[in-house]
């Protein structure tokens, strides 16, 4: 399994980050990764908040981002993947998260590194747990709110 922590920033189009991870896992057969990335990939943050991660992230339009490529490389890829799509993150301690999927709307702004954590290790746990997937993570407490939960 790969575990890359570090969201794909690289120019958009270049992604070599993410092209240098499914490379490394197809000449080592590796069919397990799991990737981080950012709430808002797919444009599926409702509300106020939500623009403003679109501009702040992705300077309005999400669409052609290097956050987006990745994730449609390593679906592409054939790779067993999951792409883990962040919330703004807290030192938080409790465990408290929902999980979205690829074409629900992102549920929560802000989100513990516990409850980060606490997915990742389900997923080391059972790899079929997320599999084949993008999954949106977020504490459902702070839904609807204007500003992350810090």
């Amino acid at each position: 399994m790969i575990f890359s922590s570090v969201v794909d920033h690289d120019d958009a189009g270049n992604n070599r980050p993410t092209k240098n991870i499914i490379a490394a896992a197809e000449a080592n057969k590796i069919s397990r990764v799991i990737e981080t990335s950012l709430l808002g990939i797919y444009d599926e943050v409702p509300g106020k908040f939500g623009k403003w991660n679109r501009d702040f992230c992705f300077g309005g339009n999400p669409e052609g981002s290097s956050p987006v490529n990745a994730d449609q490389l390593l679906e592409d890829s054939g790779l067993d993947y999951t792409t883990l799509r962040l919330p703004w993150l807290n030192d938080r301690p409790e465990v408290k998260y929902s999980i979205t999927h690829h074409h629900d709307t992102y549920v929560g702004i802000s989100g513990s590194r516990q409850s980060m954590a606490d997915v990742v290790l389900k997923i080391v746990a059972d790899p079929t747990f997320g599999s084949r997937d993008s999954l949106g993570i977020a504490d459902p407490d702070t839904d609807g709110l204007t500003r992350p939960v810090y």
